[in-house]
């Protein structure tokens, strides 16, 4: 699917501790020029008419937020493209500093949002203030990171009204579980969560989850787990 990584070869289940590499691929400027370039695909049949599921459920998630002029950050901002699809489908103002990890990834924010600000930073230690935003974002990054529960932790410092955690992959019965997997052709790690656990990590963080919205299909990892596996937006209050 376009604007998506070639998720569904070399698909294998982590049993043990994950090689550094992985945890570095998402930072290698070929899978930034990639992944802008499928992007573009998809934010242009979004202009066209055709919005994809996960473009619905974060601007729903947003507007659900009934939010006036909200300072919105994205952590896992990519080169922007979210910022896109909020200013096309929200129709409203808001604020945006987008932050990633991949130094090309924000090159590509700054030169394509401007008047924007892009920062680099660590999803795990976030160079915010503590309550600095209105609504702080994981977009489609959680799945990335490795100390995703000292990210939830973090997004709970910065955010000071809501969190939206954006494409999450859930499933129902078996235990969170870590792939290697390659993305726009570079292997990377990717979890797929517990959803029971994932809601447990969120309480435990302060967290009430206020909305659910359905997101984008992960069919791909279906036969390597042998149960459906989903991906779900979490409007969360601080």
């Amino acid at each position: 699917m376009s604007g998506r990584p070639d998720s569904s070869s070399n698909l294998q289940i982590l049993e043990t501790d994950v090689p550094e590499d992985l945890t570095l691929g998402w930072q290698a400027p070929v899978v930034a020029e990639r992944q802008e370039a499928a992007f573009e695909e998809v934010l242009q049949a979004m202009r066209r008419g055709k919005v994809r599921e996960d473009f619905a459920a974060l601007a729903a998630a947003v507007k659900a937020t009934a939010l006036k002029d909200p300072l919105i950050i994205e952590v896992g901002s990519g080169s922007g493209w979210n910022h896109s699809v909020l200013e096309f489908l929200l129709k409203q103002n808001f604020r945006y500093i987008g932050m990633d990890y991949s130094q090309s990834m924000v090159a590509l924010g700054r030169r394509a949002h401007p008047a924007d600000l892009f920062v680099i930073g660590d999803a795990a230690a976030l160079p915010f203030a503590s309550d600095c935003c209105d609504v702080l974002i994981l977009g489609t990054v959680l799945m990335h990171v490795l100390g995703y529960r000292e990210a939830v932790q973090e997004s709970r410092r910065v955010a000071r009204n809501c969190c939206i955690f954006h494409t999450i992959p859930v499933v129902e019965k078996r235990k969170t579980t870590l792939i290697r997997k390659n993305a726009y052709g570079v292997p990377v790690v990717e979890i797929t969560f517990s959803e029971r656990e994932f809601i447990d990590l969120l309480s435990k963080n302060g967290f009430r989850v206020r909305e659910t919205f359905q997101s984008v299909p992960h069919p791909y990892l279906e036969k390597l787990y042998g149960e459906a596996v989903h991906t779900r937006t979490y409007l969360c209050e601080c």
